[in-house]
C-alpha cells in the first residue's frame, strides 16, 4: 500500500501544480497548449476551471472518475451541483461577494471539505483553489483529491488504538479480580471439605457457583483484551454448527425458528471450541432480542476465496476462509448504532439486561482467531453478522479421550518453592498445600525465590507468572535448564501473548488458571510430581 501523504504534503503538492497551470495557462502557442493538456489529462487529482461566476469551463479525466460526470454533462453547469446541501447555497453567496469586494476567501487555502458525485453520494476530499485572469476574464483552477481511503485508513486506526487501550485496561482488571476469585474459591472449598452439615454445604455450592459465574465474566473480559489463553483444536465448523443446534434451541425458545444452512464445502477452521460456542451464543442472544415476537434466524456456512487486491485494500490476509453467518429479521440498527456495536460497554439495552461487553468480546475472539467480523444492518430489516475464520485443510478422525489417571494420595513430604506476590493467595496456597502432606517455602518476588532456591533443595517451582520482580515463566524456564529433573507449575491469570507459557506445556510443566479450586491444583500437584 503507497503512503497516503499528510494535509501539509498535499498542500504543498497542489499549489506548485497550481502555479504551473497558471504558468501554462498564460502561455501562447501550441507547444503550451500541448504541454497544458498533457498536465490537465494526466494527474490524479481532478482539476475543474470555473469562471466568476461558478460557471464550470472545463474538467479534466480526474475530476471524471471522481465525480461521475462526463465533460459535456458539466460544462456549462453551476459548480454548486458538485456540492451538498448546505455548502452548494453558501457557495453563490461567496462568489458575489468576490464579485463586490475582490475578498476570495478559500483562494490559495487547501482545506478539507464535502463532495457530492452523479449519484448523490457524498464523499471527503481535499481542495486547494487558484485565481488567474486571462484575457480579462478572471478564472479559479479547484484541484480535487478523493480522500476516502485516507479517512477510512485514519477511523480503522484510532479503532484500533480505542479497542487496544480498553483491551489493556480490562486485562489489567481481570488479573487482579482472578487473583481475589482464587481466594474465595479456596476458602469455599476449604470449608466444604469441613463440614458435613447439609444446609451449610449448599449454601456453599452456591456461593461457589457465584464464583465461578464472576470467573467466566472475567474470562470474557480476558477475550476481549486478547489476554485469555486459548486451546484451539481442528474443528469441522459445519459439525460443530450442528452439535450446537439443540443447546440454541432450548436456550433461545420456541418462538425463534432456527435454521441452518450449511454449505456442502469442506468447512475446516482451527479454533477454540469454548471460544466460539461464546462467539455463537452472543449473537444468536442478540438476534432473540431483536425479535421479541419471535422470527427466523438463519446461520449458515460457505466457503471464500479472498484475493490479494481485496486482503490488501482491507488489511487481511490472502487466502480461503469459512464465512459463518448469522442473520435475523428483528428490528435493525441505525447506522450510528452499527458503527458502535464492537465497543466495549456500548449496549442498547435497558439497564440491568446487559453489560455492553458481548459484542466486544465476539470481536476480541474473532480477532484472535486471525479472522474478522462484519455487520449490515438497518432499521426494520433485521442485522447480519458475517464471520470469517481461515479455513484448513480436512478435520481429522476424532479420537477417544485418554485422560490419565489421577491420584487422591496426598502429599509425601516433597519440597514445593511457591511464588505468588498476592499475600492473601499465598497463605491460603500454603495452608492448603501444607495439611496436604508437602513442605512450602513461601515467596513473594524472583529475588528472594532465586536466594531460596539456592540454599535448598526443592522438588517442585509453582510460580505465577506475573510478578513485581519480573516473570515467573522465565524463572521457570531457567531453573529447566540448569536442573531438568524439577518439576515445575505454573499459575496464571491471563496470558500476555509472549508463550512462554507454550514452552513450560511443551517441556512436560502443567499451566493453572486462576481461579483454581482446591480439588484441582492437589491433583494437578500429585500427576505432575508422579511423572504422569
Amino acid at each position: 500500500m503507497s503512503e497516503v501523504p499528510d494535509n501539509d504534503e498535499l498542500v504543498d503538492e497542489l499549489r506548485a501544480l497550481r502555479r504551473e497551470l497558471a504558468q501554462l495557462q498564460h502561455g501562447e502557442g501550441d507547444d503550451d497548449e500541448v504541454r497544458y493538456r498533457a498536465v490537465v489529462d494526466n494527474v490524479i487529482d481532478g482539476i475543474i476551471t470555473i469562471d466568476d461566476r461558478g460557471v464550470i469551463k472545463s474538467f479534466n479525466p480526474a475530476a471524471e472518475s471522481i465525480f461521475g460526470y462526463a465533460p459535456e454533462d458539466i460544462i456549462g453547469h453551476n459548480v454548486n451541483v458538485l456540492m451538498p446541501a448546505p455548502y452548494c447555497d453558501e457557495h453563490n453567496d461567496y462568489l458575489d461577494r468576490y464579485r463586490k469586494t475582490g475578498e476570495a476567501r478559500i483562494v490559495g487555502i487547501g482545506r478539507e471539505v464535502t463532495g457530492r458525485r452523479k449519484d448523490g453520494s457524498e464523499f471527503p476530499m481535499d481542495l486547494s483553489v487558484g485565481e488567474c485572469v486571462a484575457a480579462g476574464c478572471t478564472r479559479f483552477t479547484g484541484v480535487v483529491r478523493d480522500i476516502t481511503r485516507r479517512k477510512q485508513l485514519e477511523e480503522q486506526l484510532l479503532q484500533a488504538q480505542k479497542m487496544e487501550s480498553v483491551g489493556q485496561l480490562a486485562g489489567g482488571i481481570a488479573h487482579d479480580f482472578n487473583n481475589q476469585l482464587g481466594i474465595i474459591l479456596f476458602d469455599v472449598d476449604m470449608l466444604l471439605a469441613a463440614t458435613e452439615h447439609e444446609a451449610t454445604r449448599g449454601d456453599l455450592q452456591k456461593i461457589r457457583k457465584t464464583v465461578l459465574r464472576a470467573a467466566d465474566l472475567t474470562r470474557q473480559l480476558l477475550v476481549f483484551s486478547r489476554r485469555q489463553r486459548m486451546e484451539p483444536q481442528i474443528l469441522d465448523l459445519n459439525q460443530h454448527l450442528g452439535e450446537l443446534r439443540k443447546m440454541m434451541t432450548r436456550l433461545l425458545g420456541e418462538d425463534i425458528d432456527i435454521r441452518l444452512e450449511l454449505t456442502d464445502d469442506p468447512c475446516t477452521i482451527e479454533a477454540d471450541p469454548g471460544n466460539l460456542d461464546q462467539v455463537l451464543i452472543n449473537l444468536c442472544v442478540n438476534a432473540r432480542d431483536a425479535m421479541p415476537e419471535g422470527g427466523i434466524l438463519r446461520i449458515s456456512t460457505d466457503s471464500v476465496l479472498v484475493d490479494e487486491t481485496y486482503a490488501r485494500e482491507h488489511s487481511h490476509v490472502p487466502g480461503r476462509y469459512c464465512r459463518l453467518t448469522v442473520a435475523d429479521e428483528g428490528h435493525g440498527m441505525e447506522e450510528s448504532v452499527r458503527a458502535r456495536v464492537f465497543e466495549p460497554f456500548f449496549t442498547t439495552k435497558d439497564t440491568g439486561k446487559g453489560t455492553g461487553l458481548g459484542l466486544s468480546v465476539v470481536y476480541g475472539i474473532i480477532e484472535t482467531h486471525k479472522g474478522w467480523i462484519t455487520v449490515d444492518s438497518k432499521p426494520d430489516l433485521g442485522t447480519r453478522f458475517q464471520i470469517f475464520l481461515p479455513a484448513i485443510g480436512d478435520a481429522p478422525d476424532a479420537d477417544p479421550d485418554r485422560q490419565p489417571a489421577v491420584s487422591t494420595e496426598q502429599g509425601r513430604g516433597e519440597a514445593i518453592l511457591l511464588i505468588e506476590d498476592n499475600l492473601e493467595l499465598r497463605q491460603r496456597l500454603v495452608h492448603i498445600l501444607t495439611t496436604s502432606g508437602h513442605r512450602v517455602s513461601e515467596c513473594a518476588d524472583l529475588t528472594s525465590a532465586r536466594k531460596v532456591f539456592g540454599q535448598g533443595a526443592f522438588d517442585m517451582v509453582l510460580s505465577d507468572v506475573v510478578l513485581p520482580d519480573g516473570r515467573g515463566s522465565d524463572f521457570c524456564l531457567d531453573l529447566l535448564d540448569a536442573h531438568p529433573e524439577l518439576h515445575v507449575i505454573l499459575l496464571t491469570g491471563y496470558s500476555d501473548g509472549r508463550g512462554d507459557s507454550d514452552r513450560l506445556e511443551q517441556a512436560g510443566c502443567p499451566v493453572l488458571r486462576k481461579p483454581v479450586g482446591v480439588t484441582e491444583l492437589l491433583e494437578q500437584v500429585r500427576r505432575t510430581l508422579d511423572g504422569s
